[in-house]
């Protein structure tokens, strides 16, 4: 087993096409996805946001945005057609005797114009309803005030929300991106050497002539699986490595949510083991896959739907707070991986949790590649 195990690994590595698929791929990928996230939280107070009014209505609407920094105003023939040509992202449309009709006690109408489905027209929008509303609250003041009417008639009580749980959208935004970069990333990284070890033998027909060989299948396969574990570890280790990397010194949403309360060491020693037990389950089920398959391209075939499987818990777990992580979620593989870092980012360590997941993951790796040992002493599935 062990000869194999060597021989397999410096196979690997010396293989530059399969460190590339391996190593490199993953962590360009995983870059890629950090400043994406990155970008999408960074506020929006360096863009600036093109809103348009008619020309009448210009410095009224230039007192009712002002403090509004990333809004550009100027004033347009027609602000509908504006915005449809893509000139400007959001546009207000007042009643040419809006302020007659306020000073009157009427109630004229306001159009908000934009494009729902665009983040920037989103935002403007947004802002421009803000300023509506603090707006339309001022009237409101100055009328009760008029008629010597307290405002607390209308606005009875005052609503102050309290975040009770640690952590803010960084933490929640790492507690998804980390669990699925190590999903991708292990999964990607050993998924061409997977369908090569077993199903590329038998489709350059040498899985005969290793047969032959006093090596008997146990060893063989156990040092097949041996080397994908020790791949895949790696591959998730240098991805994470390298990701918080990037996150600690080029990033600042994100560094935000790196609060690990100075448990830095127990909580890196928790997602290292994490780490290769998710490893050896990956292995144990993309092996499965190469010795159903009868060439190369087949077991990959199979293995692909594995890896897209392991992402779904990736949409799942975002909407699930802290406090609502019960034991089962640690007890379903790779919804435990999502988990288990989830409560890792905010400084908890769960010792249940924590052999909950591990438990479930080294159980099901052996349960897999003891099923991958039934089939592989059939001569049907090797040859």
């Amino acid at each position: 087993m062990l000869n194999i195990f060597k021989k397999e690994l410096k196979d690997t590595f010396r293989d530059q096409r399969t460190l590339i698929l391996t190593v490199f791929l993953p962590l360009v990928l995983m870059s890629a996805l950090v400043f994406f996230y990155e970008k999408m939280m960074a506020p929006d107070e360096d863009i600036q946001l093109h809103v348009v009014t008619e020309k009448e209505q210009l410095e009224f609407v230039k007192g009712l945005l002002d403090g509004k920094g990333n809004l550009e105003l100027r004033a347009v023939d027609d602000v509908e057609v504006t915005i449809k040509e893509g000139e400007a992202v959001a546009g207000l449309v007042l009643t040419g005797d809006f302020e007659q009709q306020i000073a009157a006690g009427n109630a004229p109408t306001v159009q908000i114009l934009g494009d729902a489905y665009s983040e920037n027209s989103y935002i403007a929008m947004s802002a421009i309803e803000m300023a509506l509303t603090q707006y339309s609250q001022a009237i409101v003041s100055e009328r009760l005030g008029q008629q010597n009417v307290e405002t607390s008639i209308i606005t009875p009580f005052t609503v102050n929300k309290v975040q009770v749980i640690e952590g803010d959208q960084s933490v929640q935004m790492m507690s998804f991106l980390i669990p699925m970069m190590l999903v991708i990333a292990v999964g990607v990284g050993i998924s061409s050497s997977a369908a090569d070890f077993i199903a590329g033998e038998k489709e350059r027909r040498t899985m005969e002539a290793l047969l032959m060989t006093p090596v008997n299948r146990i060893s063989f396969l156990l040092g097949k699986w041996l080397t994908l574990v020790i791949l895949a570890t790696v591959t998730g280790i240098l991805t994470l490595g390298i990701v918080f990397i990037e996150i600690y010194f080029f990033t600042e949403q994100l560094k935000a949510g790196l609060t690990m309360d100075g448990n830095v060491w127990l909580i890196g020693t928790v997602a290292l083991l994490i780490i290769i037990s998710f490893a050896a389950l990956m292995a144990s089920a993309l092996l499965l896959t190469s010795i159903f398959g009868k060439t190369v391209k087949e077991a990959q075939s199979y293995g692909t739907p594995i890896i897209m499987v392991g992402i779904l818990p990736a949409l799942f777990i975002t909407s699930v707070g802290l406090n609502e992580l019960i034991t089962a979620y640690f007890l379903v593989p790779i919804l435990n991986v999502f988990a288990i870092f989830k409560e890792l980012f905010v400084g908890v360590i769960d010792i249940e949790h924590v052999f909950l997941t591990l438990g479930v993951n080294i159980v099901l790796a052996l349960v897999i590649l003891a099923a991958g040992r039934i089939l592989f002493a059939k001569d049907k599935w090797v040859l």
